[in-house]
């Protein structure tokens, strides 16, 4: 049994349009094109068209924790995709690819519009540990002093443990020769 599907479906329902109708829509359409694909994306986005997504703490915050932040979006936001949406991806490789890139802009997007907060407390973080790494720097240099301090403290344990050890060897050694 063969199957015979329709023609394309989205030429009968032009050819059924009326045509002024048509030329009109067509026109709009090569318009917004030339707009480029951000217009769709600011109208599905609730945004006036022609305003531009701006970070919420654009200086503070470094490019590259911004991009990490787009990355870990982009991770979380494929994984809430649909796994069985061949009819919007497509099949095998293809599907793949475009859920892919689907996943990357949509993370890139939520980043630059001010993210879920992991690059702001990134940058948090290292300015944190410069600062402390400047205090420690300021004390005299020694970021390491509480390390090297633990270290001198198990010395001196093990050598009166050693010195303890042998001054009872030596002890058992004087009563055993007597």
């Amino acid at each position: 049994m063969a199957i015979s599907p329709p023609g394309d479906l989205v030429l009968d329902v032009v050819r059924a349009a009326d045509p002024a109708k048509v030329r009109e829509a067509h026109r709009n359409l090569l318009e917004k094109s030339a707009e480029g694909a951000q217009t769709a994306f600011d109208l599905a986005a609730g945004r006036p068209i022609g305003a531009s997504v701006q970070a919420v703490d654009g200086d503070s915050v470094p490019q590259s924790y911004r991009e990490f932040e787009a990355m870990v979006l982009q991770t979380f936001i494929k994984s809430m995709l649909p796994e069985d949406a061949t009819n919007t991806f497509g099949e095998g490789t293809a599907g793949d690819m475009w859920k892919g890139m689907m996943a990357e802009q949509l993370g890139r997007a939520v980043a630059e519009g001010g993210g879920v907060g992991i690059a702001r407390q990134l940058a948090e973080d290292a300015k944190r540990a410069q600062a402390a790494a400047q205090s420690a720097e300021a004390a005299g240099g020694d970021i390491n002093f509480a390390s090297r301090l633990v270290q001198q403290i198990q010395m001196d344990i093990l050598r009166d443990t050693a010195a303890g050890a042998e001054g009872a060897a030596a002890l058992q050694d004087g009563r055993s020769s007597t």
